[in-house]
């Protein structure tokens, strides 16, 4: 990492609370064997000490790039000019040992991936206190039994002996967390800490950090692509876009407004809940510029509506805004958009469902043997779903969802019960028997790049299943590009790439074309969304709502994002533990829901609201129970509020409550005037 040169930071003398950051002309040039590309691009920014900023914007922006330039942890090839001011002492070069993972530190995206696999928990807690806090043996376990107790970790000393694939998602987030703490830092940096986790878990580590920050009076910088993330627990929002800042505001100003199209745009794709189901999301034409060069001109020039002949010919610099301390960067400002009001969105087509169900699940059941017992996924599930019709289906991670998804595809084999797909058990029928149910019916999983084969190109991916059924070659190539065409991408530009040479959103767009090009009559979607950003999130929601109109497609829609599912679906089924506690309508369900574990997950979905107080909402307490020892009766009664003796006794069915729902509780919520907003 070599520094060019360096500018002067804030001003001498002006007393600052610890932790305060002053980022001038930070710019990053890195040479590649394309060319030189700017990754970072003259960026000016100021924390103060004990303030929560929040760092938006799409994959490709910068976000992750200058949290890691403020650590030390940029590229040994990145170029560095400008200067990163802290507390008066200059990080922009040099090694500085005593500030990074002391002062200043940081809790990545993937626990999975940041921790050791091979290092029991509590060794790597106790690494960093031990690093540079200088404490002995018998300093270093009371420091890392007080560290997981601060994060919430149940019996730490027993979790200590534990390796992080032992603990749940959360846990681990909260690991990473202990670890970034160790030192008592002045700032911590949370980069995507929240992203792939499930919104009661995430809920969970937001509340963590915030309580932390109150007590210890330590500043906090918060990474996401997700405004609603950001909305209440952040005092200014800083919004970049391909390498440079474009708007800087109060959370309340940025929200109630916007001056950049691009923050604009981003408020915008977020699903609302009071917007009616099937509503078409605004979408971002386009994908972020390439990096390579520095273009004098405005880099969202190219996706921007109201683009005029300037913004392709000149730099627009940051221009003061409506409220204190709002700065943007546009030549045609927004002007009279409040992202709180309800967007006139034009909804999609209504498609009418069949008489008879494409899909009828009856007491499914799954369970695998494991070292230790037999992990029951799920447990006399079942569901129908009629021709055309999207059944979302949702839960926290480890309720089964994704277990029922792949039994439905026959990917897995229940143990029990039994799947119809068009009137054929799929249940009953050996491998060989499969052609026919494996061409009506395609899965799209979670992660595109990965689900891809990596050694083959879009053209390839999307063409396996034409040939594993024996089409034509001569049909085979015109069947390809209809259906890189059908999803929004173009054969010609990226047909010959591999997975790993595309974004995540068109990866998911090749993985959409894989799935259709087959025609299929069902299709199931098990969390195609989680993990894009909000813009590409918005973008594949409103492909998959045409491609059901077009196809006449019966959906089933797997995720743990209840605003996401209620925007797609007709109805919505709620799992917990490998049953279903709720099913009905998807408006039903979401506005007045019946049990308390359908409220409590809409109560965890982030609010793009500033004014909402998200410390007022509700929590659900505890953790999700081992599937390997599921509790007696109903088994979300060791979280629930309402829980009795009947409860531990009795286990609940699933009953009707007469308004074309089902609910499986002995005290459901009955006060319908009580409506989620």
């Amino acid at each position: 990492m070599t520094v060019t040169s360096t500018s002067a930071g804030a001003a001498v003398g002006t007393p600052r609370r610890p932790g305060s950051l002053s980022i001038r002309d930070l710019t990053v040039e890195i040479d590649t064997p394309r060319g030189t590309i700017w990754p970072l691009d003259g960026i000016d920014l100021d924390l103060e000490g004990g303030q929560t900023l929040g760092l938006v914007g799409e994959s490709g922006s910068g976000k992750s790039m200058l949290v890691r330039t403020i650590m030390g942890i940029s590229p040994d090839s990145a170029r560095l000019s400008g200067s990163i001011d802290f507390d008066g002492e200059q990080l922009a070069g040099g090694r500085h040992t005593d500030v990074w993972g002391r002062r200043i530190a940081m809790v990545f995206q993937d626990s999975l991936t940041s921790l050791n696999p091979v290092v029991k928990i509590g060794r790597q807690v106790g690494e960093h206190a031990r690093k540079h806090l200088g404490l002995n043996k018998a300093q270093t376990r009371e420091r890392v039994l007080e560290l997981l107790d601060l994060v919430g970790i149940p019996e730490p000393a027993s979790r200590m002996e534990s390796f992080p694939h032992q603990l749940s998602g959360g846990m681990r987030q909260r690991v990473a967390i202990a670890m970034a703490l160790a030192c008592e830092p002045d700032i911590l940096i949370a980069d995507e800490a929240t992203t792939a986790l499930d919104v009661t878990i995430q809920q969970q580590i937001l509340d963590l950090l915030q309580e932390i920050q109150r007590r210890r009076g330590m500043s906090l910088i918060i990474v996401s692509h997700d405004l609603g993330v950001v909305a209440g627990r952040t005092d200014r929002i800083a919004v970049m876009y391909a390498g440079r800042l474009v708007e800087v505001a109060t959370t309340e100003d940025l929200f109630a407004n916007p001056k950049h199209r691009y923050s604009k745009a981003l408020l915008e794709s977020l699903p609302r809940a009071d917007q009616p189901r099937h509503s078409q999301l605004p979408t971002l034409v386009g994908s972020p510029p390439d990096p390579l060069g520095r273009p004098n001109a405005c880099r969202f020039a190219g996706r921007c509506p109201a683009e005029i002949d300037l913004c392709t010919q000149d730099r627009p610099q940051m221009t003061e805004g409506p409220g204190p301390g709002h700065t943007f960067a546009c030549f045609v400002p927004v002007e009279g958009f409040n992202a709180q009001e309800p967007p006139a969105n034009p909804v999609f087509e209504a498609t009418e469902a069949g008489e008879t169900d494409m899909v009828s699940v009856q007491d499914l059941v799954c369970s695998f043997k494991v070292r230790g017992g037999t992990v029951h996924a799920v447990s006399g599930v079942s569901f129908g779903i009629k021709e055309g019709e999207t059944l979302g289906l949702v839960g926290e991670s480890g309720c089964g969802k994704s277990t029922t998804a792949k039994a439905v595809t026959r990917l897995i084999d229940s143990r029990s019960g039994t799947v119809t797909i068009d009137g054929t058990d799929v249940t009953g029928l050996r491998s060989a028997q499969l052609g026919p149910i494996r061409q009506n019916v395609q899965i799209i999983l979670q992660d595109p790049i990965a689900s891809l084969n990596p050694r083959r190109t879009v053209r390839e991916s999307v063409a396996a299943g034409l040939e594993v059924h024996r089409y034509p070659k001569e049909e085979i190539a015109d069947r390809v590009d209809r259906a890189l065409r059908d999803v929004g991408v173009d054969p010609s530009i990226h047909g010959g790439k591999k997975a790993f040479q595309m974004s995540g959103g068109q990866a998911q767009r090749v993985a959409i074309a894989r799935a259709m090009v087959l025609e299929p009559k069902v299709l199931v979607c098990d969390e195609p969304v989680s993990a894009l950003d909000v813009s590409v999130q918005a973008q594949v929601i409103n492909l998959l709502e045409r491609l059901k109109i077009e196809r006449k497609l019966t959906v089933l829609f797997v995720s743990h994002d209840l605003t996401v599912v209620r925007s797609i679906s007709d109805r919505i089924a709620v799992m917990y533990l490998g049953k279903i506690v709720e099913i009905g309508d998807a408006d039903l369900v979401y506005d007045a829901p019946a049990h308390h574990y359908t409220k409590a997950l809409i109560d965890a979905v982030p609010v793009a609201d500033p004014q909402v107080d998200v410390t007022a909402k509700p929590r659900l307490s505890g953790q999700l129970p081992s599937p390997l020892d599921p509790p007696s009766g109903c088994r979300f009664r060791t979280r629930c509020p309402m829980a009795t003796d009947l409860c531990a006794q009795v286990e609940p069915e699933l009953t009707d409550r007469g308004d074309g729902r089902l609910v499986a509780c002995h005290f459901p919520r009955n006060d319908s005037t009580n409506r989620h907003i």
